[in-house]
């Protein structure tokens, strides 16, 4: 009796220690990182369609949600943007023409 209740520990300790193994060699769900907001200020070189170039060449894709004058967003004018960086784009969250 006591052999089988032995034996049957050393099973429950073994499978129970699998499982946990198991479990740590799960790769951990993917998270994407935060993205942080940015500041740019500059000149603007061009516009073509939402994708406004400045003189440093940073270029900034505006969303439809943006509230700005299109007629102003044209080249030489100042601008303040706030954006994030999303899928190697810069994508605006805000603009202000300086001037």
């Amino acid at each position: 009796m006591t052999r089988v209740a032995a034996v049957l520990a050393a099973t429950v300790l073994t499978a129970s220690l699998g499982i946990t193994a198991a479990g740590m060699a799960q790769p951990k769900p993917y998270s994407a990182q935060p993205t942080l907001e940015q500041k740019v200020e500059g000149t603007i070189r061009s516009v073509r369609g939402d994708l406004v170039t400045l003189e440093d060449g940073t270029e900034l894709s505006v969303p439809s949600s943006i509230r700005v004058a299109k007629d102003e967003l044209k080249p030489g004018a100042q601008i303040s943007a706030e954006y994030e960086a999303r899928a190697g784009k810069k994508i605006a969250r805000s603009i202000r023409i300086k001037g």
